[in-house]
Order: structure tokens, then C-alpha cells, then sequence
């Protein structure tokens, strides 16, 4: 069961890397442009520059929830992985944000793929951190 759970939470941090980098403004060519002539990025693109900060550390926790064989590991990752899940959700709906136009490729499919991402990080870290609690130890021989 962790070892399958390790496996989801690195492909959903692989999505939560690749999905932003290619759905925001930014990526398609759309920015903002000051009274002086500057073209700034949109609140998308700082979204998803946040995000690829999340990613990365969740891989590692999916690496480690294959890796490891201690109940206390299992404990401490999932906690982890249940923070950097909520941080996934609320990077593009409260902290940081994602364009206030509607038909924007960022706010039709950036903003739900993190969103569910997200979701399903927390899940599985709840379901991981719930079975953590039957997990037997190996004895050393």
C-alpha cells in the first residue's frame, strides 16, 4: 500500500511540475504591459513558478515513501505530503492566484489540475498516514 502511494505521489508532483508550466499566460505568449512600455508576468506564471517549488519536494516524498520501512518515516512523510497538498490547493485560490479572466487557458486548466492534484495528494497522504498505523516493522535479523 506505501509503496503504492509513493508511486502516486510522484507522478501527481510530475503533474503539479509540468501542467503549470505549459497552461500558464506566460506560456502562451500573453503578459502584462506597464504604462512604460515593460512587459511583466501574469499572477499565473508566479503561481506556477510556486508550484514547480512544491513539486520537487513531494517527489521526495514519494521517493523516500518507497524507500522507507520505519512507521515513524511513514508518520513524518505523510504529514509532509499533507502540507505541501493543501499548499498545492491554495497557491491558485488564495495565496497567489490565477487571472480574473475566465476564458484563460490558467484559470480552465492550470487552476482545476492543481486543484484536484492537490486533493488527491492529501488523500493519499490521509490514507497512507491511516494505514501507517497497522504497518509492522521488519525485525532485524
Amino acid at each position: 500500500m506505501n509503496k503504492t502511494m509513493g508511486i502516486l505521489m510522484i507522478v501527481l508532483a510530475l503533474v503539479i511540475a509540468i501542467v503549470p508550466i505549459f497552461t500558464d499566460c506566460l506560456a502562451n505568449g500573453r503578459s502584462l504591459t506597464t504604462q512604460d512600455g515593460r512587459s511583466v508576468p501574469m499572477k499565473c506564471h508566479w503561481t506556477a513558478i510556486a508550484e514547480i517549488g512544491l513539486a520537487v519536494p513531494l517527489a521526495l516524498v514519494g521517493v523516500f515513501n518507497l524507500t522507507s520501512k520505519r512507521k515513524e518515516t511513514f508518520r513524518t512523510l505523510n504529514l509532509i505530503g499533507l502540507a505541501l497538498g493543501a499548499l498545492v490547493v491554495l497557491f491558485p485560490t488564495v495565496l497567489i492566484g490565477v487571472c480574473a479572466n475566465p476564458s484563460m487557458p490558467c484559470n480552465m486548466i492550470e487552476k482545476p489540475t492543481l486543484i484536484l492534484s492537490g486533493i488527491l495528494v492529501v488523500g493519499a497522504s490521509l490514507v497512507t498516514l491511516a494505514s501507517s498505523r497497522n504497518f509492522v516493522e521488519p525485525v532485524a535479523a
